[in-house]
């Protein structure tokens, strides 16, 4: 059973630092944690992360890791991945729609070609995912 304390936790540097004002706290007094971490920790779990999420459900597909890959070298055409992908227009397009939904790449019309590319976003984020 968890022990809910009003008392303010016992932090680091003998100072103390409540979770909230007026609110129980359930760090046991005896954790040592100062207040600029537990408000660095708050801020950032109350940080709005739909878009990484998106993104990571987004590569969440070896085909598309391999499309992204693909667009890190080049700027390219649905027939150039068609091609070298082996698949059927319907399936590419599919997956180039989840990734164009999370923001990862773009396409522009040049003539009768859809080229695809990276966007700022998608570079970094797949940077940031490590997966280059």
């Amino acid at each position: 059973m968890v022990q809910v304390f009003d008392l303010k936790a016992k932090v680091k540097n003998s100072r103390s630092a409540s979770c909230s004002p007026g609110i129980p706290c359930k760090i046991p007094p005896s954790y040592e944690i100062s207040p600029e971490t537990l408000e660095t920790v708050k801020e950032v779990m109350d940080e709005d992360v739909s878009d990484t999420v998106a993104g990571l459900k987004a590569l969440a597909d070896p085909m598309r890791v391999r499309i992204l890959k693909a667009l890190r070298i080049a700027d390219l055409c649905v027939c150039v991945l068609v091609e070298l992908m082996d698949c059927e227009y319907s399936k590419l397009s599919y997956h180039l729609g989840v990734l164009k939904k999370a923001g990862l790449i773009e396409c522009t019309q040049d003539g009768n070609f859809l080229i695809y590319h990276l966007t700022e976003f998608g570079e970094k984020k797949i940077t940031s995912f490590g997966i280059f």
